[in-house]
């Protein structure tokens, strides 16, 4: 979608950020990303995609708020016990005019993906969903105050390859929020820069982030080469 006036003047300053530019911003506003899990991680990575301008973020999970949504930002005292998906869809509405954002629809075929699921065992199902439908995805890995983050543009090893396989699994921790934002933020950038095709790995220890690329491990599925569709 073009850009409009109004739309030129909400994100001026993030046209300037390189990779970004009105292509860049075009393709967020006419991006459709599922969203899985709503929790601790996800709040931040929600606010996030919804004020960079991405069109249409649809939300997949199916718990109501609990106390240990406490520091998932979206979440007040008062929506205790409501849906994730109806609590999360207030809060982002007023962030900006120019998203929609809807429970995940059954059949709904996503442009880009955000996995912060609850379970490494639904986490490793979405991300392999993802990869077959060569869309970009981000997973989130939480861990107490840190955590990782692994971005697979189409083509890239696969989560599978690249997820953490040493994590304590410690409970989030309000420290986790930064790693959500993270999160989003990498899908924001396979979002408008579709050319990538390198995956990464980030982790968070301590508040210090490293980066690294992502390899494949031998023999996985992921290597296998669809001739229709290339690497």
């Amino acid at each position: 979608m073009a850009l409009s006036d109004e739309r030129v003047a909400r994100w001026s300053r993030q046209l300037l950020v390189p990779g970004v530019g009105e292509a860049g911003q075009e393709r967020l506003g006419a991006a459709r990303v599922r969203v899985v899990g709503a929790g601790t991680a996800a709040g931040p990575a929600l606010a996030y995609l919804v004020e960079a301008g991405v069109g249409k973020v649809w939300i997949d999970d199916p718990e109501a708020v609990g106390p240990a949504d406490a520091a998932a930002w979206l979440y007040p005292p008062s929506v205790a016990g409501t849906p994730r998906t109806v609590a999360a869809q207030a809060a982002l509405e007023a962030l900006s005019r120019f998203a929609a954002i809807e429970p995940y629809p059954t059949g709904g075929v996503p442009t880009a993906a955000l996995i912060c699921a609850p379970s490494v065992a639904q986490a490793l199902a979405v991300a392999e969903q993802s990869r077959r439908a060569r869309i970009p995805h981000v997973v989130i890995e939480v861990d107490a105050d840190g955590g990782g983050v692994v971005a697979i543009p189409p083509g890239a090893p696969c989560y599978a390859c690249a997820r953490s396989t040493d994590s304590a699994g410690r409970p989030p921790a309000p420290g986790a929020a930064a790693v959500g934002a993270l999160g989003a933020g990498e899908l924001l950038l396979l979002l408008c820069e579709p050319g990538r095709s390198g995956g990464r790995k980030i982790d968070v220890v301590r508040g210090v982030a490293t980066a690294r690329p992502t390899t494949r491990l031998p023999g996985c599925a992921c290597a296998a080469v669809d001739p229709a569709q290339g690497p």
